[in-house]
């Protein structure tokens, strides 16, 4: 089925809800959306091998325009993927129902788009020599504001009938997803080429961020700094300037270590410890600052604790998915 794909997206089925129901799939899992009166109809299949289940998307009765299935498939490493396959009759219109399926689903998920959305634009039709409709430019917008990514090769023909008319209105859309070896192939059993792509999703293991560092810095007494700094001061006396200069930073010093903290506490949360360093290094008499610092154990850095960026391992492992969509 499909050339062996994994997941199967199709839209304009023209299958009934008794006809889908009494569909045999072999290998795969069905799910499917039909249209009401004839005609249209998406769907999405799965292969067994991989968990899923679909996401209900409700679409108002009167939404006549748009149709679409959308199911999340379970990977490796409890990390999911949502796949989904939409269909806009023409002439084609941006409701609600799509702004919702576009924006409202987990924006950390990685998501694939695949639908016959009937729009021409240079974006994807560089040959087209008419201006793209306003709705064209609101789809666009839309998919791109959303952070989608077309995975289609510019100018690739999706779509033929007759000898003369050619379009690629069979649009590819992805999400936080690498994708390779698109291609578009003419189906014996369509007008719409059959598109086949791989895709490639590589999960890094986030680099544990450091401990939040708490910092507590005392508060100057003010008041008594001046009444200390005036009182130890002497009369002034401009024949003697070396001698007041010397007195005056004398004083300065004194109440500066009376009455300003000279150091901070620096309380970092899964130590247990709090260290506190000299924070006086502007003034002449000042040691430098010294401050140690514990290297986290193995158990920590398993545990994300203590991690400095610089000693942090980075594992990967790769999702290949094969896929297939066809109107």
């Amino acid at each position: 089925m499909a050339q062996g794909a994994d997941i199967i997206a199709i839209q304009e089925t023209w299958k009934s809800s008794e006809q889908i129901a009494s569909m045999h799939t072999g290998d795969y899992v069905l799910y499917a959306q039909s249209r009401i009166c004839k005609g249209g109809g998406v769907a999405v299949l799965v292969r067994k091998t991989l968990r899923s289940k679909r996401i209900p998307l409700t679409i108002p009765q009167h939404d006549t325009s748009h149709e679409v299935v959308v199911v999340r498939v379970a990977l490796d490493q409890n990390r999911d993927l949502i796949v989904a396959s939409a269909y806009m009759r023409p002439p084609p219109q941006v409701t609600q129902s799509f702004r919702r399926l576009v924006n409202c689903l987990p924006a950390s998920t990685p998501l694939l788009l695949c639908g016959d959305f009937n729009m021409h634009h240079p974006q994807w039709e560089p040959f087209l020599e008419t201006s793209p409709s306003e709705v064209a430019a609101e789809f666009l917008e839309l998919c791109t504001d959303a952070g989608l990514t077309l995975v289609n090769t510019s100018g690739e023909i999706t779509y033929a009938r007759g000898t003369r008319e050619r379009s690629c209105i069979d649009l590819t859309w992805s999400k936080h997803l690498a994708v390779s070896d698109w291609s578009a192939s003419v189906s014996p059993l369509s007008d719409h080429y059959m598109l086949t792509f791989t895709l490639h999703q590589a999960f890094m293991d986030t680099t544990p961020s450091a401990p939040r560092i708490f910092y507590s810095w005392g508060k100057c007494k003010w008041d008594l700094f001046i009444k200390d700094f005036d009182a130890q001061l002497p009369a002034y006396d401009y024949k003697k300037q070396s001698t007041g200069i010397k007195a005056f930073t004398r004083a300065l010093i004194t109440s500066y270590r009376r009455h300003c903290p000279a150091a901070c506490t620096r309380t970092v949360p899964g130590f247990g410890t709090t260290l506190s360093w000299r924070q006086s290094g502007w003034l002449p008499t000042a040691r430098p600052a010294i401050y140690s610092y514990q290297r986290p154990t193995v158990r920590q850095k398993c545990n994300g604790q203590g991690v400095n960026s610089s000693s942090c391992s980075e594992s990967a492992c790769a999702t290949r998915i094969h896929v297939a969509s066809a109107s």
